[in-house]
C-alpha cells in the first residue's frame, strides 16, 4: 500500500494532510501516532476510502484505490474507529453484522465457534459470559448497555470475523485499560500475522511493537522509524513516550 503525495482538504479548504508519502509492505504492522487533530484519522479514512484525496493517490498493490469496486474494498478492508456503531440487537447479531451471507453455509455450531474465537482475541468473551443470556444479550440502541471498552472490543471481534486483508484500528483502544490492551495486542498479533495492519493511537504503548511507526504532526510526517530508533531521537515521539511513561508511573504510585 502506498500513499503518494496525498493531500486532503477540510471545509475551509486548508490542507488536513500535506504531501504525505509512505509505503506499507504487505503483511506488516504499522503504527501511526500524533497529537489530536494531526491528521491520523484522515489517513485511516482515505485508506478505507470513506473519502478520496483532493491531490495525490492511495495505491493498493500498485493500483489506485479508486479503481477497486467499493464492494471489494468493504470486504477486504476492515476498519474500526474510536466510536463504533452498534445496533439494538444481540451481541451475537452485532458481531455477525454484514457477514451473514458469507457464513450462511456454516452450521450454527460453526458460526458460534467463530464468534467465540474472535471474542476471545478481543477479550470480550469473559465479559459476555457474565451476562445472563450470553451472546443472546440485547445491547440496546447504539450498544447503550455496554461500556465504552466493551463496545470497542465487540467492534474488534466483528472486524476479525471478516478476515480482512487490510486491518485498520483507529484509536480503537481508547476506552480499554492498558493491561487489557496489552493482552488484546498480544493475541491480535498472532491472528493478524500476514495481514497488513494499521494501528492509529495517541498512546505509545499501543503501537510500540509495530514494524514501522509514522509520527504525524500538523498533517505532515514528522518522524518515521521503529520504536527503539525513535525514542533515541529528540522529537514528538520521544516527548510523548516519556510523558506517557511518567503518567503511568504516577498512576501506579496513587
Amino acid at each position: 500500500m502506498d500513499f503518494k503525495n496525498t493531500k486532503h482538504a477540510n471545509f475551509k479548504n486548508s490542507w488536513v494532510l500535506k504531501d504525505i508519502s509512505f509505503d506499507i509492505k504487505a503483511g506488516t504492522h504499522v503504527g501511526i501516532v500524533g497529537f489530536t487533530g494531526s491528521g491520523k484519522s484522515t489517513i485511516a479514512n482515505l485508506t478505507a476510502r470513506l473519502y478520496d484525496p483532493q491531490k495525490g493517490q492511495v495505491l493498493i498493490n500498485g493500483h489506485s484505490i479508486i479503481l477497486y469496486p467499493v464492494e471489494f474494498l468493504h470486504s477486504n478492508v476492515g476498519y474500526v474507529n474510536q466510536e463504533p456503531f452498534l445496533f439494538s440487537k444481540t451481541i451475537k447479531e452485532n458481531i455477525l453484522f454484514g457477514k451473514e451471507e458469507v457464513l450462511s453455509k456454516l452450521s450454527e455450531f460453526e458460526i458460534t465457534k467463530k464468534i467465540i474465537e474472535v471474542s476471545k482475541i478481543s477479550h470480550l468473551h469473559d465479559d459476555v459470559k457474565q451476562f445472563k443470556k450470553g451472546y443472546e444479550t440485547l445491547i440496546g440502541e447504539r450498544g447503550v448497555t455496554l461500556s465504552g471498552g466493551q463496545k470497542q472490543r465487540l467492534a474488534i471481534a466483528r472486524v476479525l470475523l471478516s478476515d480482512p486483508g487490510i486491518l485498520i484500528l483507529d484509536d480503537s483502544f481508547s476506552n480499554i485499560d492498558t493491561n487489557t490492551e496489552e493482552l488484546i495486542l498480544r493475541d491480535l498479533s498472532e491472528k493478524t500475522a500476514g495481514i497488513t495492519t494499521i494501528i492509529i493511537s495517541h498512546r505509545i504503548s499501543t503501537i510500540k511493537d509495530s514494524d514501522l511507526i509514522i509520527v504525524i504532526d500538523e498533517g505532515k510526517i514528522s518522524q518515521i522509524g521503529k520504536h527503539h530508533e525513535l525514542i533515541k531521537k529528540s522529537g514528538i515521539y520521544q516527548s510523548l513516550y516519556y510523558k506517557q511513561q511518567l503518567s503511568e508511573e504516577l498512576k501506579e504510585e496513587i
